[in-house]
């Protein structure tokens, strides 16, 4: 009678598919064969049965087969679910990053516009000349021309009248602008109205001054 210790040789057997296994998993058959013929149930547990057909009696193989079986499902599931992740990890790799977007440009900071130029004597003249008209301006410009020949900077040594229109003092100008010590237009400006509310006219500021000697308006 032969006494046949099933559970060792099954437990045998178990763990030499296993490391057959493992073998598999760790060197994958790179050949162009197993590319087109991929790993099944039925050819897993042939080659499992073929490795134990020669040291395993008939009963033995009966007894191992749906074990065998089972662990093959099972191992072709687990490298269905390893080449799927590969897979799912080639495509997330191949995902193109967003186009870095250009940084808006600052707008270049506007042009100081050049100074106005200070206005001249002729600018005074021309304004004078449309304040009151030709037939004033005559008599205006016979005026100013004794009394400061139009020079802005004129002072009068003795009694310290300045200006085009010789104010006295000088600084009654300032009513008439700020910059009254180097702008003419504003010395004129100032010279209309001192005229006109103390003669009337500029023709009439003329004729006193004709009259009067030493001469002043």
């Amino acid at each position: 009678m032969v006494n046949i210790h099933v559970p060792r040789l099954e437990a045998l057997t178990c763990i030499a598919f296993c490391a057959l296994l493992a073998a598999l998993a760790l060197q994958p058959d790179t050949s162009p064969q197993s590319a087109e013929a991929p790993a099944t149930p039925r050819s897993l547990t042939a080659l499992a049965l073929t490795s134990t057909s020669a040291v395993a009696s008939p009963i033995a193989r009966s007894i191992v087969s749906p074990v065998v079986e089972t662990l093959g499902e099972r191992a072709v599931t687990v490298s269905r679910s390893l080449g799927a992740d590969r897979g799912s990890t080639f495509v997330a790799g191949n995902v193109v990053a967003p186009a870095a977007t250009a940084e808006p440009v600052a707008p270049l900071p506007a042009s100081v516009p050049a100074p106005a130029p200070a206005p001249s004597v002729d600018d005074a003249r021309s304004y004078a000349l449309g304040e009151i008209g030709a037939a004033q301006f005559s008599c205006l410009d016979a005026l100013w021309q004794h009394e400061s020949d139009w020079d802005p900077t004129a002072e009068n040594p003795s009694s310290g009248a300045f200006g085009i229109a010789q104010a006295l003092p000088a600084a009654k100008m300032a009513s008439a602008g700020h910059d009254w010590k180097s702008n003419p237009i504003t010395q004129v400006k100032w010279g209309l109205d001192y005229i006109d509310g103390r003669y009337g006219s500029a023709c009439n500021a003329w004729a006193f001054w004709l009259r009067h000697y030493p001469h002043w308006y």
